[in-house]
């Protein structure tokens, strides 16, 4: 397809550029198409960033990384302190 205007070509070009990155979903079963999970996942640590005390960025790390094992265990179904 062809597109004329200066932004339809960009976008092209774009698509064409990274079309095995874009369409890894259709190679293998499992792989969303979307990106739902980081997103959510994203916006636990979002919500909760101007609330956490730490001064450091040793702190904001730990406490990242405490967060992602917590989400990575919520959807498994699995409990955090088990």
């Amino acid at each position: 397809m062809k597109c004329g205007t200066e932004v339809g070509v960009a976008l092209t070009k774009r698509i064409e550029k990274n079309r095995d990155k874009l369409f890894t979903f259709l190679n293998y079963d499992g792989v969303p198409w979307n990106n739902n999970n980081a997103e959510h996942a994203v916006r636990a640590f979002t919500r909760l960033r101007n609330v956490i005390n730490t001064s450091t960025p040793k702190g904001t790390r730990e406490y990242a990384t405490l967060l992602s094992i917590h989400q990575t265990l919520r959807y498994r179904g699995m409990g955090f302190l088990k």
